[in-house]
């Protein structure tokens, strides 16, 4: 699969750029080019920034890699809404309103909490509820908890960037979801909290680790943060991307500890869908929680 312009190593390709920090070196031919001779069938490449897309005559024998240049691969027969991981909704007419163009900018925000209070309390002001809202750095979807809303009340621009929205019913989240974890006094569980690493104004893209067994981790890439309301509070969230196809061979545990390479925490797991929009993703509790609460684990 790899060629002496290309190494292979740990499900990771690297290649002589990096997609990551250098997105349109994509598009010089000869990157192109040793892009489209990594998998059998390639005719196409595209990338968003947070995903290299391979678009197919037939899909690549598995097991497939985590990342190439960089960037986490999808494989699919085409370009379409269908054949993306991200979640993409709809939209709602210009002629609704934008909503705070000049109190901030929200494109590529490194800490996006003034955004999210913006939101949550214009959502407040307009008396529709929403159960979460996710920042994808050139955009937010917000998730709306009901549908019978009057469509004009939903502004279609925030801070200069676009507002998608979906429907909590088709959020497909567990139905009895875990939205406490116990506290435990167990001595690991003791230096976890003293390894809790802030998870706002990290750059997303990396690898972080799951604990699967006594001997394996389970890798997955940090993708996006939201604002998800558990209980009436709202919890900032981490979202790991676990890989095409994984949750049919992986399933994080509750609870688990989310890693850095360094060796932190940066979250805990607290449910991964294994159907639906959100299929093959992991959401998380952001550690920031719990160092924002002094380490009270039962909060939540």
């Amino acid at each position: 699969m790899a060629s002496h312009s290309a190494t292979a190593a740990s499900e990771h390709i690297t290649l002589p750029f990096d997609l990551r920090t250098h997105p349109r070196a994509l598009y010089k031919p000869e990157n192109t080019k040793l892009l489209e001779n990594l998998f059998p069938g390639t005719y196409e490449l595209s990338t968003d920034g947070m995903f290299i897309y391979f678009l197919q005559t037939e899909m690549p024998p598995k097991p497939w890699p985590k990342s190439v240049a960089g960037l986490t691969p999808y494989f699919a027969l085409r370009m379409s809404r269908q054949y993306t991981p991200c979640l993409i909704g709809f939209q709602v007419p210009m002629r609704n309103r934008a909503i705070a163009e000049s109190v901030v900018e929200g494109r590529d925000m490194a800490d996006w909490e003034l955004l999210f209070i913006i939101i949550r309390n214009y959502f407040r002001q307009v008396e529709i509820s929403i159960t979460e809202v996710m920042y994808w750095s050139n955009s937010v979807v917000v998730i709306l908890q009901h549908r019978d809303i009057n469509i004009r009340k939903l502004p279609w621009k925030v801070s200069n960037i676009g507002v998608f929205y979906r429907y909590e019913d088709e959020m497909d989240r567990p139905s009895t979801p875990q939205s406490r974890c116990e506290t435990d006094t167990r001595l690991e569980n003791q230096v976890l909290l003293q390894r809790l690493t802030p998870a706002k104004g990290r750059r997303t893209g990396e690898f972080l680790f799951l604990v699967a067994s006594d001997t394996d981790l389970i890798e997955g890439s940090f993708k996006v943060t939201s604002f998800q309301r558990v209980e009436e509070q709202w919890v900032f969230t981490i979202w790991l991307y676990m890989g095409q196809d994984s949750s049919d061979t992986v399933s994080p545990v509750y609870g688990t500890a989310i890693w850095t390479s360094d060796g932190d925490v940066l979250g805990f797991v607290r449910y991964a869908p294994t159907v639906g929009l959100m299929k093959d993703w992991c959401a998380g509790i952001a550690a920031d929680e719990f160092i924002d609460r002094e380490g009270l684990l039962h909060n939540y």
